[in-house]
């Protein structure tokens, strides 16, 4: 499995099914991509609002209205 660097992440615009390197994620969104990372790592399908982090927009700290906050895609 790939894994990246959150600026690259960012350039390339998102939506990449790659682990992010954890220390490399801005202070105070590390907890989103530390459950994307798990999602990646356990193959289960991202979701498309919230990028497979559980949160509504990264870093307000707000449940994804479509996954409930879990990060998984429900179709």
């Amino acid at each position: 499995m790939m894994v990246m660097e959150f600026s690259e992440f960012i350039a390339r615009g998102g939506g990449i099914y790659h682990l992010i390197r954890i220390n490399s994620i801005p202070v105070g969104m590390e907890r989103d991509y530390i459950k994307r990372n798990e999602n990646v790592r356990n193959h289960r399908p991202l979701c498309k609002r919230c990028d497979g982090t559980g949160n509504e927009l990264s870093s307000m700290y707000r449940k994804c209205t479509v996954c409930k906050g879990t990060g998984v895609s429900t179709n």
